[in-house]
């Protein structure tokens, strides 16, 4: 986990997936600015020019659903509306590849396997994340992630591997 491949600026992408984190009533959570920001800064440095998924449902606590306070904050930012896709629907992970598969899908008229797409999520989160993509038919996946808080590196890589356990024996 600490070390699979974070930061992959070599591999195009036709599509970015920006995975959901906490929204609080209707504010972003630091984890998912961090998130948003290493989208925008991946998009400054790679001369990609492609859609964003933002993935995310509302949960509990949550007053809007993560995608729209995540296209929300985008938009703030100076990205086209027109590239931003919403998939507001999911509440776990592996909801967010197999709900963003169909947006981008229909939007592409082509299979997944056949779409290069850049996942963004938090470091700790990689390869569980590229675990679930290939599980729900993602080929051609990479990752430029935001890096953990300091103060929560321990915590976050202590659940993530419990959490990676679970999804390699209950692919959960």
């Amino acid at each position: 986990m600490i070390f699979y491949p974070k930061k992959n600026l070599k591999n195009d992408c036709d599509y970015i997936i920006v995975l959901g984190a906490l929204v609080n009533k209707n504010q972003i959570s630091k984890s998912l600015q961090d998130r948003l920001d290493t989208c925008i800064d991946y998009l400054d440095k790679s001369e990609d020019d492609c859609y964003i998924v933002v993935s995310g449902g509302q949960g509990r606590g949550e007053n809007v659903t993560e995608a729209s306070a995540m296209k929300k904050y985008l938009v703030s930012k100076g990205i086209s509306d027109d590239l931003i896709l919403m998939e507001d629907k999911s509440t776990t992970t592996k909801e967010n590849f197999v709900f963003s598969k169909k947006l981008i899908e229909e939007k592409s008229g082509q299979k997944i396997e056949n779409i290069d797409i850049k996942i963004i999520t938090t470091d700790f989160h990689t390869l569980r994340s590229k675990l679930i993509s290939y599980r729900a038919g993602y080929k051609n996946t990479s990752f430029y992630t935001s890096k953990s808080s300091y103060y929560l590196y321990v915590l976050n890589y202590t659940r993530e591997f419990f959490a990676l356990i679970c999804n390699v024996i209950f692919n959960y």
